[in-house]
C-alpha cells in the first residue's frame, strides 16, 4: 500500500501521502471499524501487518466509490483518485462521470456565465470550472472532441460582416444562450444561440470571438423632425 502512495507511484502520482500517515490512516480505519488487522507476513524487511475491509468498511467503499465528489476544488484530488482505484478494482467509471457531470452542472453554469468583472478569484474559479467541464467531456466520450490542430485551423469565409469582439456575458436558458459581446470601439452586440452551441465552443466571459453576420434583411432608421 505504501508504494502506491509514494510520488511516482499508481495513486501518489494523484495523491501522494507518507508512509507514517499512511499507517495513521489504517489505525483510524480500524477504529472506527472499517478495517481489522489479520496477523502479519514477513517482506523484505520487517513483518507487514495484513489487513482486511470489514462488512462495514466494504459497504462504506461502495458508498464512495459511486458518490460524486461535492467540490470543483476536490476533481483533481478527490475524483481522480476515486476514478483510479474504481479502474484498479475492475469497476467501469461511465456511470460515475456522467453523475459527476450531472452533479456539476448548475454550479459550472453558474461559473461560466454572468458578466465577467475582471476579478482574478473570479477568472480562477471560471476558468477551472471550464477545465472540469472539458475533463469530464472527454472522460465521458474520449476522442470526440477534434484534434487541436484541427480546431485552430484558419478558415476564410464568404460572409464579409466579420467583427472581432470579446464576450461580456453568457446566459443559458433551457434550448437558447444569449452572448453579449463588447467590439473594439465599445459598441455593444447581442447573439441569440443554441445552449448546444454555447456549450461545445466552450464561450465565456472575456474570451475573444468573432461575429459573424449574415442576414437577408437590412433596415434604416432616420430621426424625424
Amino acid at each position: 500500500m505504501g508504494s502506491l502512495l509514494t510520488a511516482d507511484g499508481e495513486v501518489g502520482r494523484i495523491w501522494t501521502l507518507s508512509r507514517p500517515l499512511t499507517y495513521r490512516a489504517i489505525d483510524l480505519l480500524v477504529d472506527r471499524g472499517f478495517v481489522t488487522r489479520r496477523g502479519t507476513e514477513q517482506g523484505r524487511g520487517r513483518a507487514r501487518t495484513i489487513v482486511r475491509a470489514t462488512a462495514s468498511g466494504r459497504r462504506a467503499l461502495v458508498t464512495w466509490f459511486d458518490a460524486p465528489t461535492e467540490h470543483l476544488r476536490d476533481v483533481r484530488t478527490e475524483l481522480l483518485v476515486k476514478l483510479s482505484l474504481r479502474e484498479r478494482a475492475g469497476l467501469p467509471n461511465r456511470t460515475l462521470i456522467a453523475t459527476q457531470q450531472e452533479h456539476f452542472a448548475d454550479t459550472i453554469d453558474a461559473l461560466t456565465t454572468g458578466a465577467g468583472n475582471g476579478d482574478l478569484v473570479d477568472m480562477w474559479r471560471r476558468e477551472s470550472a471550464r477545465a472540469v467541464r472539458r475533463f469530464l467531456d472527454e472522460a465521458l466520450n474520449p476522442g470526440r472532441r477534434p484534434p487541436v490542430q484541427t480546431v485552430r485551423t484558419k478558415m476564410r469565409l464568404s460572409a464579409r460582416n466579420q467583427l472581432a469582439a470579446v464576450i461580456a456575458a453568457v446566459s443559458h436558458g433551457d434550448v437558447m444562450s444569449t452572448v453579449k459581446l463588447t467590439l473594439p470601439d465599445g459598441q455593444r452586440l447581442t447573439a441569440a444561440i443554441t445552449k448546444e452551441a454555447a456549450l461545445e465552443l466552450d464561450v465565456a466571459p472575456g474570451d475573444d470571438v468573432v461575429v459573424i453576420v449574415k442576414s437577408t434583411e437590412t433596415m434604416l432608421a432616420k430621426p424625424t423632425d
